[in-house]
C-alpha cells in the first residue's frame, strides 16, 4: 500500500510541484509587463473556465450566460469601489450572495425541461442583462463603461504598480478554483451530475433529483464564477457591457474548455494557455475586430475534427498506447522490409 502511494505521489504530486514551483519563479526571469500580464488573463480564463465545466463539462448542461457572472463580479467591484471607495474584497460577498439568486431563479425556470431549453433561457438572460447595462448609463456608465480610477499601490484595493502581483494572486486563485472543482468531482453530486450526463432517464429511475443536483452544479458555478470576475475587474479596472457581458465573452469561456477538453479537470488550463496567446497574436496580426472571432472558429473546427474530446485527451493513456501501437507496427514493416532487402540481395 505504501509502495502505491509512493508511486502516486512520484507520479502526479511530484509533477505538478515543480511545475507549480517554476511558474511562481518565472516573474523574476520576465522583464516584459506585457507577458505578465498575458499570463494573467490565462490563469484567470482558466478558472473562468474550470466554473463553466462543472455545469457544462460534468453536466452537459450548456450555459452562454457564464459573461453575466464575470460582469455581476467586475461590476460590484468597480462601482462598490468608486461609489464608497470599498475595497474589492467587500465586494465578494455582495457577487456571492447577487451570482446565487441569479442561477437560482434561471435554474428553477429552465432545468424542469429538457433539451436545449436551459441554453436558450442562458442566451436570452444573458441579453437582458446587456440590454439593461447599456440602458442604465446614469449607474452603469452605458457603451462607455467605467473605469476604476488608480490611487496608489494597495493590496486593500488590489491595485498595483505592475501585475506581477496579480500574477501570483490569479495563480492561487487557478489553484483554489481546481481544487474545489476536483472535491466536487469526487462527491457525491459530482457522481450524479456526471450519470444525468450520461442517461437522464436512468438517473431518474435510479431515484436522482436531476433537478436539484444540476441547479446545485449551476449555483456552485455561478457564484465561483462571480467570485473570480471580481479579482478580473480589479485587474482590468474598466468595464463595458458589450465586451464583458457579451455573447462573445461567453463563447470565449467556453472556447477555452472546448478546445481543452470538456468535463476534465485540467482541460479548462490547457485551453486557456493555448487559446489566449493566440488570440493575443490573432489581435496583433489581424487587428481587434475579428480577429479572435476568426480564430475561436478556425480553432474548434481544428478540435472538432482533429480531436473532438480535447486537446489533454492527446496524452490520454489511451492516446499513448494508439500512438506505441502504430510505432510497433510501423517498426515491424520496416524490419520486414530490411530482412526482405538482404535476401534479395543474398
Amino acid at each position: 500500500m505504501k509502495t502505491e502511494q509512493k508511486k502516486k505521489w512520484i507520479h502526479q504530486v511530484l509533477p505538478l510541484s515543480c511545475i507549480a514551483i517554476v511558474i511562481l519563479l518565472l516573474p523574476f526571469g520576465i522583464q516584459s509587463n506585457y507577458i505578465i500580464t498575458v499570463a494573467v488573463t490565462c490563469f484567470l480564463f482558466s478558472c473562468f473556465g474550470v466554473c463553466w465545466n462543472m455545469i457544462s463539462g460534468y453536466g452537459g448542461q450548456i450555459s452562454w450566460c457564464h459573461a453575466v457572472f464575470v460582469s455581476i463580479g467586475a461590476y460590484t467591484t468597480i462601482l462598490m469601489n468608486n461609489l464608497a471607495g470599498w475595497s474589492p474584497f467587500i465586494a465578494i460577498p455582495v457577487s456571492m450572495i447577487l451570482s446565487f439568486i441569479i442561477s437560482t431563479v434561471i435554474g428553477k425556470i429552465s432545468f424542469r425541461y429538457r433539451g436545449p431549453f436551459f441554453s436558450i433561457t442562458t442566451i436570452a438572460f444573458a441579453e437582458i442583462v446587456r440590454v439593461l447595462l447599456l440602458n442604465f448609463r446614469d449607474f452603469t456608465g452605458g457603451s462607455a463603461g467605467i473605469t476604476r480610477p488608480y490611487i496608489g499601490a494597495s493590496f486593500w484595493n488590489l491595485m498595483f504598480e505592475n501585475d506581477t502581483p496579480f500574477y501570483y494572486i490569479s495563480f492561487v486563485l487557478m489553484v483554489g478554483v481546481v481544487y474545489i472543482t476536483y472535491r466536487f468531482e469526487k462527491s457525491k453530486t459530482g457522481y450524479y451530475l456526471k450519470a444525468i450526463k450520461g442517461d437522464e432517464d436512468a438517473a431518474i429511475s435510479l431515484g436522482i433529483d436531476t433537478s436539484r443536483i444540476k441547479l446545485t452544479a449551476f449555483q456552485l458555478s455561478a457564484v465561483l464564477t462571480a467570485v473570480i470576475g471580481v479579482f478580473y475587474g480589479a485587474f482590468i479596472n474598466y468595464v463595458q457591457p458589450n465586451t464583458i457581458c457579451g455573447m462573445d465573452f461567453s463563447v470565449q469561456i467556453g472556447s477555452v474548455v472546448i478546445v481543452g477538453g470538456l468535463g476534465t479537470v485540467w482541460g479548462s488550463m490547457i485551453g486557456a494557455f493555448i487559446l489566449i496567446p493566440l488570440i493575443e497574436l490573432a489581435n496583433i496580426l489581424l487587428g481587434a475586430q475579428g480577429g479572435a472571432q476568426l480564430l475561436y472558429g478556425l480553432a474548434l473546427i481544428f478540435v472538432v475534427i482533429a480531436q473532438p474530446r480535447g486537446v489533454i485527451y492527446l496524452f490520454s493513456k489511451e492516446n499513448r498506447d494508439r500512438i506505441a501501437q502504430k510505432l510497433g507496427k510501423g517498426a515491424k514493416k520496416t524490419s520486414e522490409k530490411i530482412r526482405e532487402k538482404g535476401r534479395e540481395d543474398i
